[in-house]
């Protein structure tokens, strides 16, 4: 069994450690900036040894020494890349591969139509192997370097080369603490020159009562629909993050720099997580804005659990979600933890469940991922007619959007957001799509002002509210 070992080293906080490793190759960075007793840990790794990268079927695995491009199944292929690295280790969070999974690799999941204009060009999975994690555990106020034996080292060459790691560590925490952004700093993100939407405000109420037609004639229960907006200018990648994690902390938070692009996710939904044989999915339906004080956030609270609509929107991804992971799970193990429960987040309310079961012998985190991808909660019910409408009536490819980012573990665990509320920064362009689930009882209105809603936190980071929804809302009759 391949050795690892863990060290101490003194506590800084996380967004420290961004500042001083951002720009290292593949940094990444899984951000439980709202953490709780269950998710109280965060993920920082850098300059992976290996990188896999997808696109369609073309494979491109990239290491040290060597690369090497190849046509084959992406999922399959990196099933067996991370059994080559299989670890024991005693904590949750191992080191692995982080990263992300594009909505668009459901292509080699499914037989979909191939419609949408693919503009942004991005892998559909997209992850690093690292050998060494920095595991920050925020309630304990600890930081653990853990690092993993994967390439067979002799354990004297092993041990020599963490503790250059860790000296190197040490060294550069000491030296370049004051190299520290300052708050006032943080408060100028970005200069944006231009605003805009992939889709007009008319062009969106007709996709909703396309969506209700379809309803109408039984094709589906419900759809998650989206627009894109966009902005070009100057953007300072980490400012816009360390602002976005202030102005609205959540659960599973992540920023990834690919070097080609970087994503910024401000997500507050899990997708999977699983440890061992144990796997859960807390899809996320329903929202209401905060109010401006207890007495308006007591009544929107109260508005959003009396929604007939949000509660059908929620218990009809349930269902789906339950069969997903009967694919998956031993007969019998797969219960409804919890069916409805609000969670509170700076800028809204959000209503989610807890899907539970115990996984068959010998289903690997990939073989999860395959009969579960993507989440539900972003597709709709039943999911394959509604990706097929989603692919019709959205004008672009998701890519990032609404597909998983996080961590596979070379001990097995695993944990993947769904990447809403998440940037994509592209050179000189940012790019922040929302959405919302479609059913028979919604109006088209209404649904577009709840993806406003959704976007207010990136409203808020960006210092534009005003004028950014008076941009996006421009032309409205």
């Amino acid at each position: 069994m391949r050795k690892f070992i863990a060290e101490k080293i003194s506590f800084v906080p996380p967004e420290n450690l961004f500042r001083l490793l951002r720009e290292k190759k593949y940094f990444v960075w899984l951000d439980t900036c709202l953490h709780n007793r269950t998710e109280k840990y965060s993920v920082i790794a850098f300059e992976p040894f290996i990188v896999f990268r997808s696109k369609g079927r073309n494979i491109h695995i990239t290491g040290e020494h060597s690369k090497k491009s190849f046509c084959g199944n992406p999922l399959e292929s990196l099933d067996n890349l991370l059994a080559e690295y299989s670890i024991s280790c005693p904590y949750f969070f191992s080191p692995g591969a982080l990263g992300y999974f594009s909505y668009d690799l459901a292509w080699q999941i499914e037989k979909l139509p191939d419609t949408g204009k693919d503009d942004l060009n991005l892998p559909d999975i997209c992850l690093g192997f690292y050998d060494t994690i920095l595991l920050i555990d925020h309630t304990e106020k600890s930081i653990q370097v853990v690092s993993a034996n994967l390439t067979g080292e002799k354990e004297k060459s092993f041990n020599l080369a963490f503790r250059k790691k860790i000296d190197l560590l040490k060294g550069l925490l000491s030296c370049r603490m004051k190299a520290t952004i300052s708050g006032k700093r943080e408060e100028v993100p970005a200069d944006i020159s231009k605003i805009s939407s992939n889709i007009t405000y008319n062009q969106y109420l007709r996709s909703i009562e396309k969506i209700r037609d379809y309803i109408a004639r039984g094709d589906v229960y419900q759809i998650n629909f989206a627009q894109r907006l966009e902005a070009e200018g100057k953007f300072s990648p980490e400012r816009v993050y360390l602002k976005l994690r202030k102005v609205n902390p959540t659960l599973f938070s992540g920023y990834f720099n690919t070097g080609d692009f970087l994503l910024l996710s401000n997500s507050p939904e899990i997708f999977l997580k699983k440890e061992g044989k144990r796997v859960m999915t807390v899809p996320m339906k329903g929202t209401m804005p905060r109010g401006k004080n207890k007495k308006q956030d007591s009544a929107y609270r109260r508005k959003l659990l009396d929604s007939e609509k949000d509660k059908a929107e929620l218990v009809m991804i349930v269902d789906l979600e339950r069969n997903d992971l009967g694919r998956v799970c031993r007969y019998g193990t797969v219960r409804v933890k919890t069916l409805r429960r609000v969670e509170s987040y700076k800028t809204v309310f959000q209503t989610t469940s807890v899907i539970e079961g115990i996984l068959k012998d010998g289903v690997t985190p990939v073989v999860l991922l395959k009969a579960t991808f993507p989440g539900g909660s972003i597709t709709g019910a039943p999911k394959i007619r509604s990706m097929e409408i989603i692919e019709e009536l959205e004008p672009n490819k998701r890519a990032f959007y609404t597909g998983s980012m996080g961590y596979i573990g070379f001990n097995g665990n695993l944990e993947l957001n769904i990447l809403i509320r998440t940037i994509l920064l592209q050179k000189d362009r940012l790019y922040y799509p929302v959405g919302g689930g479609i059913v028979w009882d919604s109006l088209p209105d209404a649904e577009y002002e709840e993806t406003m809603t959704k976007a207010k936190a990136l409203f808020l980071t960006l210092g534009r509210e005003e004028s950014v929804l008076h941009s996006c809302t421009s032309g409205r009759r």
